[in-house]
């Protein structure tokens, strides 16, 4: 994520940076009527000490694992313990993505536990997974009788 200036611009879109990114999804939470807080490492146990930490205090997580997509199996099981709706979300479509480095599994070990999956859409994946993650919080049906109620203006 801190190398989004360097990606190929086809796959991962014109977003610039991180800052660009946050701003991006700041502006769409507004209009949505959402919360959102933003936290980026590249460090497994900062992602784990964050999940843990926030755990009871956010409806749902979304999230890209990016270089963990694969291997960040600590920081998957931290989003499932709390039992909170997570969504995973990648810029570029991962079959595609993997292909083109000469890996050919494009298999995520997050995905197994995600409410859902967002990717190949570039920066307009984090907008469709944070309304989608809203809608879902909403809808007891989907996410069952004992999801978190959302209150006015969080998710």
């Amino acid at each position: 994520m801190s190398a989004l200036s360097k990606r190929n611009p086809e796959l991962f879109g014109l977003i610039r940076s991180l800052d660009d990114l946050n701003r991006t999804v700041d502006e769409f939470a507004a209009k949505i009527g959402v919360r959102v807080r933003h936290f980026t490492s590249n460090i497994e146990g900062e992602i784990l000490d964050y999940v843990h930490k926030t755990a009871n205090e956010v409806d749902a997580f979304l999230i890209n694992p990016a270089g963990l997509t694969q291997f960040g199996m600590a920081t998957r099981d931290a989003l499932m313990e709390p039992g909170r709706p997570y969504l995973e979300v990648h810029f570029a479509n991962l079959a595609r993505w993997f292909h083109s480095t000469g890996t050919y599994d494009d298999s995520s070990i997050f995905s197994f536990g995600a409410t859902g999956v967002m990717e190949g859409l570039r920066h307009h994946g984090y907008l469709g997974g944070l309304l989608a993650l809203t809608l879902a919080l909403d809808d007891t049906a989907f996410l069952g009788a004992g999801a978190p109620p959302v209150p006015p203006g969080d998710a």
